[in-house]
């Protein structure tokens, strides 16, 4: 059994397609907890906003916080030095994500500090303080999808595509944390709202999938092999189990017969936690599913093969 990173070395060194192991194992699975807690949290905020739901606005800055910057600065390791991540926005994406975290968890706070009012009712501090922890939240659903897309290495996730589709999954997991505060909560707002926007979210989350897996098989041989990984290989019991049938099937299947009957609030209650089990998984294939472009030859067009 491969227990150490350097035991790994020799087998990936003879291997065509070398997967990618740092962000996919061990300790590299907290920065995809920083990614899952920052993106749900980010969402979560952006819908509690819409609400002007205070509780759900408190629980998802904890969220981004406590949760993801927590797992941001395990990733990091030596607390001591952490602080040094903040220096180097210039060339790090990691650098830039926690600058992010600082400013939303600032201007989100200071929102909270002034009542948290509606738009309408805010004056221009306010005003300003809202549209500023907005931005901030913005902010965080993308950035993980250019941390994944500035790596030139790995075909699969060097494309646009990818803060796309971390966006809608951050505002999909955003839905289904408000709408399981909302269940669990004293005084919850409305749920229909809710369970407009999750299924709707849930339905552009697996369009943009679909077309993200097709695009990128298409480009090279590296990502074709990625989407292999997923779809018949060592990814594919994560992928099918956690990111289609719990994370998108399930709720989707849900989300529709809610819209003709009402469901109990413990149904809604499951759904959105099989929905955010699924948000994790969405990060963690892709991540697993990585792999870089092969040491030697001329890869970078797929082959097409023909029949006659």
């Amino acid at each position: 059994m491969l227990d150490r990173p350097f035991d790994y070395i020799g087998q990936d060194l003879r291997s065509t397609f070398r997967p990618q192991r740092e962000w996919a194992q061990r300790r590299g699975l907290l920065l995809i907890a920083a990614f899952f807690f920052s993106g749900i949290g980010a969402g979560g905020w952006l819908f509690s906003l819409f609400l002007s739901w205070p509780t759900g606005l408190v629980w998802s800055l904890a969220t981004v916080v406590v949760a993801s910057g927590a797992a941001h600065l395990a990733f990091l390791g030596r607390p001591e030095r952490s602080w040094r991540v903040l220096l180097r926005p210039q060339t790090s994406w990691i650098s830039r994500g926690v600058l992010g975290i600082v400013f939303f968890a600032v201007s989100g706070v200071l929102y909270l500090l002034t009542g948290a009012p509606a738009w309408a009712d805010a004056g221009p501090g306010g005003r300003l303080l809202l549209t500023l922890s907005a931005f901030g939240a913005v902010w965080l659903l993308v950035y993980k999808g250019f941390v994944f897309a500035y790596a030139k290495g790995i075909p699969f996730w060097n494309t646009a595509m990818l803060p796309a589709l971390f966006f809608v999954t951050g505002l999909r997991g955003g839905s289904a944390l408000v709408l399981l505060l909302a269940v669990v909560a004293p005084e919850g707002p409305d749920l229909y709202p809710l369970e407009i926007a999750k299924l709707w979210v849930a339905v552009s989350f697996g369009a943009l999938l679909a077309f993200y897996l097709w695009a990128t098989s298409e480009s090279c041989v590296a990502a074709r092999r990625s989407v292999r990984e997923l779809l018949g290989g060592r990814v594919s019991v994560a992928f099918y189990l956690g990111v289609l049938a719990v994370g998108l099937l399930l709720p989707l299947a849900w989300g529709a017969v809610g819209l003709f009957r009402a469901q109990p609030e413990w149904a809604w209650a499951v759904v959105s936690f099989s929905s955010l089990i699924g948000d994790f998984y969405a990060t963690y294939a892709v991540s697993k599913a990585g792999v870089y472009r092969p040491l030697a030859g001329d890869f970078r067009v797929a082959p097409k093969t023909s029949q006659r």
